[in-house]
């Protein structure tokens, strides 16, 4: 746990995912149906990631994640993120040369059983169509494709991830405070009543893996 003395981000992210193969609700439709928002139109969007060497300026102890998002024909957007297991300490910077707009966020993962993991996000976004040069990213081949709702100031995102496996996502921004937390936990409980297995790995995880040569999806 960080020292009474460092300071966590004021806004997280509070999420659920699940593999609807497991059981509970299947599909967005059925998602949107039990939160009373059938009619809501989505947002489809190509989700890819990068291979890249570890930026200069990278906070120590932290992941580095490069992921591109792109909405139809729109400009793509970029997220440079670092995670780590603890808030940083210290002020933190983004890479020189490009005018990346910072963000910092705990991402909060809750089970609905009283359980909830933690993980400090810091990152840098750039709308562009190629990640600056100075990064030396390489896309990976594959990508996710993700259909996300909006209702009631909650995400609701369908991943059809790389090979094809489907997972589920209900998420909200919100202030990181106990009382969000646990109006979330709410939610996650009666999604539990119907089914669903809250499973703990990223969506960088899940879509960052790409088949291997012959396997399924490949």
């Amino acid at each position: 746990m960080p020292g009474p003395d460092v300071a966590e981000p004021a806004r997280a992210e509070y999420a659920v995912r699940w593999d609807p193969s497991e059981g509970g609700l299947r599909d967005a439709k059925a998602l949107l149906a039990f939160l009373g928002a059938l009619g809501v139109t989505g947002e489809v969007y190509e989700v890819r990631y990068f291979d890249l060497p570890r930026p200069d300026g990278a906070p120590a102890d932290s992941t580095v994640i490069l992921r591109q998002r792109r909405k139809g024909g729109a400009e793509a957007e970029l997220r440079l993120k670092y995670r780590r297991d603890r808030p940083l300490a210290g002020p933190w910077q983004c890479p020189a040369g490009s005018p990346f707009q910072k963000k910092e966020e705990v991402d909060v993962f809750v089970a609905g059983t009283g359980d909830s993991s933690r993980v400090y996000s810091y990152s840098c976004d750039l709308a562009s169509e190629e990640p600056p040069r100075s990064l030396s990213a390489v896309p990976k081949e594959c990508a996710s494709r993700v259909v996300r709702y909006s209702h009631d100031g909650l995400k609701i995102e369908e991943w059809t991830l790389p090979g094809g496996r489907r997972q589920l996502e209900v998420s909200r921004s919100a202030t990181n405070s106990r009382e969000e937390l646990r109006r979330f936990e709410q939610l996650v409980s009666r999604l539990r009543e119907k089914g669903i297995q809250p499973i703990s790995r990223s969506k960088t995880e899940l879509g960052s893996q790409c088949p291997e040569e012959g396997s399924p999806g490949r």
